[in-house]
């Protein structure tokens, strides 16, 4: 039975996330008119009355970024001006993210911008997955910040691997490796980095016993997929039976699939906080778990 003090709406970021977000909190899927002007300018309406109850607006702001995010503003903004109880805001993937602090003089910090924007609209609360560090986490407020974690263990305990390792990409992401480690049983090593520049790092060794095992790497972003394709063959190199890849956020931008292709891991699993359609069709390998019921779980 569906529960009609509260309402879901969805744009047009991610509109199979949403219907299944909505199913699985027993939640009415709201009516949403999205459309966009010949000039590339968004539009929405609500088609419905909101007025009194408890809405939450589900929006990835992944690529094109700047659009889903303007539409996710434009949204919230008509939300609000029909006077809801609460309006929350779920965000499966927080674009801007990694723009979290002042590198060279002159920049914006587009995180913190970001955030303000979002409360400005008139969101009361965010939802967010994954989000790529403290900083951010500090932006948003008030915030309920959800690890995906325990769904992609759950992909890995169901295989029921033997021999597992699980590594960090680089000494900053051991704690987590840590972590997912002891959820999964298994040991961790980590990858050690030099940073030669802005762009380019290089990978010097591995810490930890590797040969002869089934290695996996679970980072929150695979973007351009150049520190993954190093890192899978740096432990192809170093022995490892097989190499698996995983992220919460799968964006695949630029020559990632490329990259990935000719690094042959055994799998790469990502969630569909983006979707993953058009990806699923050029990278081979490619497995996608659900964050659905997770996200559901918050709004019920």
């Amino acid at each position: 039975m569906k529960n009609s003090t509260i309402v879901v709406f969805s744009g047009s970021a991610n509109p199979l996330l949403g219907k299944e977000i909505a199913k699985k909190a027993k939640a009415k899927l709201g009516n949403l008119k999205i459309e966009k002007f010949p000039d590339g300018e968004s539009y929405c309406r609500f088609d419905e009355d909101i007025a009194g109850k408890k809405v939450f607006i589900i929006q990835s702001v992944c690529p094109p970024v700047s659009e889903n995010l303007v539409e996710l503003l434009l949204i919230l903004d008509a939300a609000k001006r029909m006077k809801p109880k609460k309006l929350i805001v779920i965000i499966p993937y927080y674009g801007y993210a990694r723009q979290d602090r002042i590198v060279k003089k002159g920049e914006p910090v587009s995180a913190q911008l970001v955030a303000r924007a979002i409360k400005l609209a008139g969101a009361d609360g965010v939802i967010a997955l994954d989000l790529h560090s403290k900083a951010v986490e500090k932006f948003l407020k008030p915030k309920k910040h959800l690890k995906a974690l325990p769904t992609i263990a759950a992909y890995f305990r169901k295989k029921k691997i033997k021999k597992l390792v699980v590594v960090a990409p680089d000494y900053g992401a051991l704690k987590n490796a840590k972590k997912q480690a002891k959820v999964l049983k298994a040991k961790t090593a980590v990858i050690k980095k030099k940073r030669l520049s802005g762009k380019k790092v290089k990978m010097e060794g591995i810490e930890g016993n590797v040969h002869g095992k089934n290695c996996v790497i679970i980072d929150d972003i695979i973007s351009t997929g150049g520190t993954m394709a190093q890192a899978i063959r740096l432990l192809k190199k170093h022995g490892a039976e097989n190499v698996y890849a995983a992220a919460t956020h799968g964006l695949f931008v630029g020559p990632c699939i490329k990259r990935l292709n000719a690094a042959k891991p055994k799998e790469i699993i990502v969630t569909n906080s983006i979707p993953q359609k058009e990806h699923c069709k050029k990278l081979k390998k490619l497995k996608v778990v659900s964050i659905a019921s997770l996200l559901a779980k918050e709004i019920k």
